[in-house]
């Protein structure tokens, strides 16, 4: 072994000692897992990525696949993929040699003549990773790309339930109003009908008075359903990208969509479904390698330096040159900076605690939207039955009313009360329609909507249109 190599030895050798420096970080805290959730689970269907199909809608299909297309809220989140993955790339640079190429010439007139100079030149540096510190940072970088991978699935997830949601609300409306429209025609031949016998003498004024009340009551109580519909439309072409004076939707109905039916799994299995659960686990990887960084920071840097050059008594030419070549190696400690780099490490810790803690609080939240999610199908489905019921009575009995009142045998205010009875009875069914909708819709969105840990994560490129 030659005197230069024997001396150059330990730098060689410190890449190889700073092989297993960077500390790994805890796992993510679980809270206690039940074997089974406590509401009942029969379903047997599993979970499929483009769940919105279950409810066997062309029209919630085709609007769903326009926002997963062209809505302004997954095109962003899209781009954060995009600056997460320039972040990764920018932070692996540091784990390589930096190299800087310069060269001049110049011409200097002096007494007692002219002086010409040329010179070209090349400058290598680089910081030794002793400590993992570079490492870490590009390790807190690619946790923050996988984990606006994740937020991307989680804004996916998001925006297909609010398409659904929304449209929902759009059908639970123009149904409202076709109940509400129907009722009026209903209390308009009534009207009709005491305004006969009115002039055959058969009622009184009175009656002619209050069932034209019900009518002007009725028509005015639409005027809010067209406006609330008006603006669920609105609400729609904004999740899908475009302009709600443009907007129109193909009329469909509420009651034929198809209640799916889907298995949710074990609580067990929740934990790698969620997205945003994932996001926050890989915020905690992030937090863990800039801990790590923080660390490595208190402790001494070296660097290698290295420069070579080419240097000529002419202008614009290297004939002739001189050259030249220099090595060094430079440690660096800080003794003193006012505990500046302490209270970084402090800090981080803190940080990690409290990332832990929200990955903690985001999994029992998840647990608990299961939960409700499974007891409102439960519910909704018991009371959708028993309305199902009462409507029917309501129908019969405003039939029976109605054919007495003609015969003379029963008074308006049966009649009107009978009619109201109806209307109410109907308009609650719907309401209960949609909130089993919803409460489908929130069992596919509680439980990760068919994303799952190991699923292939987007780049930015394909995501972009």
């Amino acid at each position: 072994m030659t005197a230069l190599s024997a001396r150059f030895l330990p730098l060689l050798l410190l890449p190889v000692l700073a092989g297993c420096t960077l500390p790994g970080g805890e796992a993510p805290p679980v809270p206690p897992l039940a074997e089974q959730w406590r509401n009942p689970a029969f379903a047997t269907t599993a979970l499929d990525r483009r769940w919105w199909q279950s409810f066997g809608s062309p029209e919630l299909n085709a609007l769903i696949e326009q926002a997963l297309s062209g809505a302004p809220d997954l095109r962003m989140a899209a781009e954060r993929i995009a600056q997460a993955e320039a972040r990764l790339a920018a932070s692996g640079a540091s784990l390589f040699p930096g190299i800087s190429i310069s060269g001049d010439s110049s011409r200097g007139w002096s007494d007692p003549g002219i002086n010409e100079r040329s010179s070209l030149g090349i400058s290598l540096s680089y910081e030794l990773d002793l400590w993992g510190k570079n490492r870490a940072g590009r390790l807190a970088a690619d946790a923050g790309l996988r984990g606006s991978r994740y937020d991307f699935e989680s804004a996916r997830l998001s925006l297909t339930s609010s398409v659904a949601t929304t449209w929902f609300q759009w059908l639970t409306n123009q149904e409202r109003l076709r109940i509400g429209e129907a009722n009026l025609r209903l209390a308009e031949d009534t009207l009709a009908i005491v305004e006969v016998k009115y002039r055959h003498g058969a009622s009184a004024l009175s009656e002619v008075h209050r069932q034209r009340s019900t009518v002007l009551s009725q028509q005015a109580g639409l005027a809010p359903l067209r406006e609330q519909a008006s603006q669920a439309r609105s609400a729609l072409a904004v999740l899908l990208g475009e302009s709600p004076q443009q907007f129109e939707l193909a009329d469909a109905g509420l009651m034929q969509l198809q209640l799916p039916e889907v298995s949710a799994g074990l609580p067990a299995g929740l934990l790698s479904r969620r997205p945003d659960l994932a996001s926050a686990e890989a915020a905690l990887l992030a937090a863990d390698a800039d801990l790590a960084a923080a660390r490595a920071a208190l402790l001494p840097s070296i660097s290698l330096t290295g420069s070579g050059g080419l240097a000529s008594a002419a202008l614009l030419s290297l004939a002739d040159p001189g050259r030249s070549l220099s090595l060094g190696a430079s440690l660096g400690q800080v003794l003193f900076d006012g505990g500046q780099r302490q209270a970084q490490v402090q800090l981080n810790e803190a940080r990690r605690r409290e990332l832990a803690e929200r990955y903690r609080q985001a999994a029992l939240t998840a647990l608990k939207e299961v939960e409700d999610a499974l007891g409102n199908q439960v519910l909704y489905q018991e009371q959708e039955s028993r309305q199902q019921a009462i409507v029917t009575e309501a129908r019969e009995t405003l039939r029976l009313t109605e054919l007495r009142y003609r015969e003379g045998a029963e008074e308006l205010l049966a009649l009107i009360d009978a009619q109201r009875t109806l209307f109410s009875a109907e308009d609650h069914l719907v309401s209960l329609r949609q909130s089993r909708l919803d409460a489908a819709l929130g069992l596919f969105k509680a439980l990760g909507g068919g994303w799952h840990a190991g699923a292939t994560e987007p780049s930015a490129d394909s995501l972009r249109l």
